[in-house]
């Protein structure tokens, strides 16, 4: 929930003479009444959700520090590479809704990191270090930060791939020809998946879908999505069905999640993680002749701390 400020707009009175009696007086007050004005405060993650600082030491050989631009509007991210000799496999994350920032993903992170791939989170509008109010232009800032991400150095451009989460997955497949123009993704994980056939043939690129098993509209936006995207393109998809899964993936086998204990980020579904490493994997080792390079970004800060 987006949090708000209240500012009261002070009315400055006249001096009345008393001679204009008490009615005069009270028409004045009532014309003058102090304006309530609703003022968007910058927001944060609910105060209800604990986000740990991802542990990344030893897995990380770099955290990069990244500004970009959206509109007029300069926004956060990082990108996490991992240990040994580049360039990496980038993975760009897409959020899921909310006022959420990178460290949302945090656990993320640690995961693909310690399976050799270069990770890209960034902050939303109006959370963490990125500016402006949340609530605004989510969809073009997903994009922004893609243009940032692989414009980046030591990331293998032959090999990056979007992960995109919940409404992510209606972000990207939305702007999907624009994600193209600035860099043609190897693969890509729909997870939380929300698009249907009709949606889901945007895409033109490999996929893999992770659902949990409790989606109430799991058939369509699980096997009947799969289904029109493999009738549509050679490459296809890959279906997971994550079984005592909630919406985003945590596993709720011995119990609900409480979003306010640190630990939840240790009670991701382990199949479904195992299923997005392995999917990139495997396109990762398919070999893709010709070039990959990509645009290189203008909406690119210089890092601040170098």
């Amino acid at each position: 929930m987006l949090n708000r400020r209240i500012r009261v707009d002070p009315c400055s009175l006249s001096v009345l003479r008393l001679a204009s009696g008490w009615m005069l007086l009270v028409l004045l007050l009532t014309s003058c009444a102090p304006s309530v004005t609703d003022r968007a405060a910058q927001p944060t993650p609910l105060l209800t959700d604990a986000l740990p600082t991802p542990r990344l030491e030893g897995i990380a050989a770099e955290r990069r520090e990244v500004r970009f631009v959206s509109g007029d509007v300069e926004l956060a991210g990082e990108l996490d590479l991992p240990m040994g000799s580049g360039p990496h496999p980038l993975v760009f994350i897409i959020h899921h809704s909310g006022p959420v920032p990178r460290d949302a993903y945090g656990y993320l992170a640690e995961i693909l990191l310690r399976a050799g791939y270069a990770v890209f989170r960034f902050d939303k509008r109006g959370t963490g270090a990125s500016g402006g109010v949340y609530g605004c232009c989510e969809r073009d800032d997903a994009l922004a930060a893609y243009r940032a991400a692989v414009a980046q150095a030591g990331i293998d451009r032959c090999r990056v791939f979007i992960v995109a989460q919940s409404i992510g997955t209606q972000h990207l497949a939305a702007q999907y020809q624009a994600y193209l123009q600035v860099q043609r993704p190897r693969g890509v994980a729909l997870l939380s998946n929300l698009l249907r056939a009709d949606d889901i043939v945007r895409i033109a690129a490999p996929i893999i879908i992770i659902v949990a098993d409790s989606e109430p509209d799991l058939n369509a936006i699980g096997p009947e999505a799969a289904a029109a995207h493999n009738a549509r393109y050679a490459a296809g998809s890959t279906l997971y069905i994550a079984d005592g899964a909630e919406h985003t993936l945590f596993d709720i086998r011995d119990g609900p999640i409480d979003w306010t204990d640190p630990a939840w980020v240790d009670r991701y579904h382990r199949g479904a993680m195992q299923a997005l490493v392995q999917q990139l994997d495997a396109w990762s080792a398919v070999h893709v002749s010709g070039s990959c390079s990509s645009l290189r970004s203008r909406n690119v800060i210089a890092n601040p701390n170098r």
